[in-house]
């Protein structure tokens, strides 16, 4: 036995050092990226590293086939006449498998040299804000910061700021719940895991932790912070579309990621089962328990997250498309006692947070689409969904503080739970969209119906003080210096059901250097008996071969939060918020592969629901405000190994709680943000990324810490009165993001690595803050370090 040993560790080192045996094939498909057909006789020239090049054209199927090429990384380029020249610049082949590439082609604009078809490109939509992105599989999986979670990889896009702590972003002022998401054309806005609760009363705003979606899930995230056409909802922060990835084809691969949260599985590949079907399918089960006491967060309780996804795409020999999309992201949190415990690291016996919570949450969606080519032009997608968002919630609270430090646990107070609170939505809806070509350019028109119902119940054990509150709350004695909810404010029975409809219909046009659409959207829907009109226009000038102009306006009704209709205890209807837009943008190439561009906004924001009395629960849509700034960019297009972009962002958004009311800062205005990153592929096998930013602090309220407010007798407790709305600014908030990638393979087996090393300057972040009504300390968020190390098998 012991003589073995030498040769098997031989056989290793050989199985890691020699080229792979086994080749791999690229399949080009290519099609027209208005009328969605096949187009033929592209020319598709791949090159690898060492300026090796292969040609073929496509066929009348649209696509091309290369067979039997070295793993590694390679450029495709894909030329025909009338059609703008495409650039894939990186393209990374795997051994024994085949890699499947579809690529959009537009029609040639005067003057327009070539469009490249990046992982991370700015100015990608021609009809909208010059700061709409995108990102693909590959940017989006390798992302510095991002720890591979989808949402955290956006950061760096014009007009978006994230911080390392939440999953969520804002855009241009505007707060995480003003961003509309679909997914494969179904809005679910659920995205997130670990969101706010509607158990919770207080200020939730911030979203939630983590994506519901494992890192390899998504094939394409685009992102429009304005000016998005008829086709979608009202916002008024951005639009993001999320495209689930599609199986390979041709060939299967199974993947099995370890990291310290846990562990993910997946397959990609044919269905087995008809020919012309291919699978996604993806499943994690993630415990942050373990990462948090790596990093001393001890203190933080338990969430577990489990994520399914399953989608299936079958392509017709007409053309035709059918898919199916499941998918099921249940999540459970606790926070125990042991939990509350851990919360007096930097001095015994002071308790920095009490709460219990114990919540779970179950988030489906199922949804099949069918896209249908009829005539030469024209195309019909139909969209049925089912989704469903159940949660129950309970919220309490020890009291270690009030008893001598030796006290057993069993003999510590508590009070839970004291609220418990239950959600359950479920959405059945069906989405038309109808395209075709005329006379004037393209026609778009579609029909938007959904049924709701709405199950919310929330109640409260009793009364509960609170020792953080505005000046403004009710308080039966004005000399009281906390606040006390009850029963009339908390508790809630909402249940209704109804329906939300939607339509509308656009024109675009094209002449020579010029390009426009002009199309209208109306909605309303049974739960506010609100209904409304919306315009919006957009156009685009190619002024030069290297400068382009474009400018969009239009009006976007944005729906009240359900969590708001069902606490609203004022009797007043809640309607739909207003946001009246416009912008002007500016593009210019200066150089080969660098771009900058320019684009200043103007939103008008009426009709908008604010908080008339946050202790009773008593919201109206009397609110109003503007919103103004610009965004800039210069990128560096991905050529050599190597891309890099600088982004600078302006905003002054200010607000009133009625049209007579005082102005004040908007919650998530930050005047200035800036982002530094960029990529480099060093080789083959390793690649780095990099991301600096830094932005202005969040506003808050000067405040007021009151003392023994309970009175002699009574425990000693301390509470904060906000005296003034956004009147101050926390400090500047900044953060270094490194990550690494490595990839190997050994045989048949890629094995890629990565360390992503989330504000590597442990910076602190002034704008999360705590209040300890304990001890009356308002404790700043330690800034901390936090690596993530992962590991992935594909084979």
């Amino acid at each position: 036995m012991p003589t073995r040993l030498p040769h098997s560790l031989t056989a290793l080192v050989i199985a890691c050092i020699a080229p792979s045996l086994w080749a791999a094939d690229l399949l080009v498909n290519v099609s027209d990226a208005n009328s969605k057909r096949a187009v033929d006789n592209v020319e598709v020239v791949v090159t690898d590293r060492d300026n090796r090049q292969w040609r073929i054209q496509t066929q009348p199927d649209g696509r091309g086939r290369i067979e039997n090429l070295d793993a590694g990384l390679y450029q495709v380029e894909l030329m025909s006449e009338g059609y703008d020249r495409v650039r894939l610049p990186s393209v990374r082949l795997v051994e024994d498998k085949t890699t499947p590439v579809q690529v959009s082609m537009s029609v040639a604009r005067t003057n327009l040299e070539e469009v490249l078809v990046l992982g991370n490109s700015i100015g990608s939509n021609w009809l909208s804000s010059v700061g709409a992105s995108e990102k693909d599989r590959e940017a989006l999986r390798s992302s510095a910061g991002s720890g591979s979670d989808v949402l955290r990889a956006l950061d760096g896009l014009p007009g978006l700021f994230a911080d390392s702590q939440f999953s969520t972003y804002t855009v241009r002022g505007s707060g995480p719940r003003d961003n509309q998401i679909l997914v494969d054309g179904i809005p679910f806005d659920s995205v997130v895991h670990f969101s706010d609760s509607f158990g919770e009363l207080g200020d939730a705003e911030e979203g939630g932790r983590y994506s519901i979606f494992a890192p390899n899930v998504i094939d394409r995230a685009s992102f429009q912070p304005g000016g998005w056409s008829s086709a979608y909802g009202g916002r008024a922060g951005s639009l993001l579309e999320l495209d689930v990835a599609r199986g390979n084809p041709d060939t299967p691969s199974y993947t099995a990621r370890l990291d310290i949260a846990g562990l993910e599985v997946g397959y990609d590949g044919p269905s087995f089962v008809t020919d012309n079907t291919s699978v996604l399918f993806s499943a994690r089960q993630l415990n942050f328990g373990r990462l948090f006491d790596l990093v001393g967060m001890n203190d933080a309780g338990e969430p577990e997250v489990t994520d399914i996804i399953f989608k299936t795409h079958t392509d017709f020999d007409s053309g035709n498309e059918l898919e199916f999309l499941l998918i099921h992201a249940p999540e459970e949190y606790e926070r125990t006692l042991e939990h509350v415990l851990n919360s007096d690291e930097d001095e015994p016996g002071n308790y920095q947070d009490v709460e219990l919570v114990q919540q779970s949450t179950d988030n489906t969606l199922a949804a099949i689409s069918y896209r249908q080519l009829l005539g030469d032009s024209a195309e019909l997608t139909n969209r049925l969904y089912y989704r469903r968002f159940g949660e129950d919630s309970q919220v309490g609270e020890a009291y270690p503080s009030d008893v001598p430090p030796e006290t057993a646990q069993d003999q510590i107070p508590r009070r839970f739970p004291i609220i418990t609170a239950s959600q359950d939505d479920t959405e059945i809806g069906w989405r038309l969209d109808f395209s075709a070509d005329n006379n004037w350019g393209r026609f778009n028109t579609g029909l938007r119906l959904n049924q709701l119902e709405l199950n919310l119940q929330r109640q409260i054990d009793g009364e509960w003080i609170r020792y953080e509150y505005e000046q403004s709350d009710f308080r039966p004695n004005p000399e009281q210096q906390y606040i006390v909810l009850t029963s009339d404010g908390v508790n809630t029975d909402y249940q209704k059901r109804g329906l939300q409809y939607a339509a509308f219909m656009e024109q675009a046009f094209s002449w020579n250097t010029w390009d426009a659409r002009i199309g209208l959207r109306y909605e309303g829907d049974e739960f506010t008996n609100a209904e409304g009109v919306s315009p919006r226009v957009a156009a685009s000038w190619q002024l030069t071969s290297n400068t382009s102009v474009s400018a969009t306006a239009g009006r976007y009704l944005q729906r009240p939060e359900i969590k708001d209709l069902a606490s609203n205890t004022s009797g007043a209807a809640l309607g739909y918020e207003t946001i009246d837009q416009m912008s002007l943008g500016f593009q210019y190439r200066f150089a080969p592969l660098w771009d900058i561009f320019v684009e200043p906004y103007y939103q008008q924001l009426s009709d908008l629901v604010v908080i008339a009395d946050g202790v009773n629960q008593r919201f109206n849509n009397n609110g109003e405000g503007t919103s103004f700034g610009v965004d800039t960019a210069i990128t560096r297009q991905f050529d050599n190994g190597w891309s890099a972009s600088a982004t600078y962002s302006y905003n002054d958004a200010v607000l009133k709680d009625s049209p007579s009311g005082p102005e004040y800062d908007a919650d998530y205005h930050r005047p200035h943000s800036v982002s530094l990153g960029g990529t480099w592929e060093i080789n083959q096998r390793w690649k780095l990324s990099g991301r600096w930013k830094w932005a202005s602090g969040r506003p808050y309220g000067d405040y007021i810490i009151h003392d023994n407010v309970l009175g002699e007798g009574e425990p000693l407790r301390y509470s904060r009165e906000t005296i003034t709305n956004n009147t101050l600014r926390y400090d500047g908030y900044s953060s270094l993001n490194i990550r690494v990638d490595y990839r190997r393979a050994i045989g048949r087996t890629q094995v890629i690595a990565f360390v992503d090393i989330i504000n590597l300057l442990g910076s602190e972040n002034p704008s999360n803050i705590d209040f300890n009504e304990r001890t009356g300390e308002i404790s700043e968020e330690d800034g901390s370090l936090l690596p993530l190390v992962g590991l992935r098998f594909e084979w």
